[in-house]
């Protein structure tokens, strides 16, 4: 699985919302300023998350976006699943699969069951969990060859 890069600016800008004052309203411009994304994607990626109900939208002078929840209740998932869909490893992960193999195949339910987990741990990391520094004692060690740990 691989987010692209508006989603990833989606979860950049949701965690500068978060990490300044999360009850206050920003434009577009405040937030390409902070992020340092362009302004157009700001705007893009802005749209996306009110359309979502994730952003809450205020037209006139005094307008902008502001998180409609508290940063500890909006999850990744629900930032992710904003501009990818629903998160699926593969095809057969998803309730609406194309896959021409899929009544026969020995590998669906095991795949649902990981497909599962990713989502699940996707949903429990809420975006105040992104403002946390020092996170290295939580992060599992990968190991992907002799002595070489990531």
């Amino acid at each position: 699985m691989r987010i692209n890069k508006l989603t990833d600016y989606g979860i950049v800008i949701m965690t500068r919302i978060a990490a300044m004052d999360s009850s206050r309203i920003y434009t577009a411009k405040e937030l390409a300023k902070i992020s340092q994304i362009p302004l157009p994607t700001v705007t893009r990626v802005l749209k996306t998350l009110s359309n979502e109900n994730i952003l809450v939208s205020q037209r006139g002078s005094q307008g902008g976006y502001g998180l409609t929840n508290s940063p500890s209740s909006i999850s990744i998932a629900s930032i992710i699943e904003a501009f990818e869909g629903p998160i699926a490893l593969i095809d057969c992960a998803n309730n609406v699969s194309t896959c021409s193999y899929e009544n026969g195949c020995c590998t669906q339910e095991p795949w649902q069951k990981i497909n599962q987990t990713v989502r699940t741990s996707l949903d429990n990391i809420k975006l105040a969990d992104m403002l946390q520094t020092n996170q290295n004692d939580k992060l599992v060690q990968l190991d992907i060859g002799p002595g070489v740990k990531v």
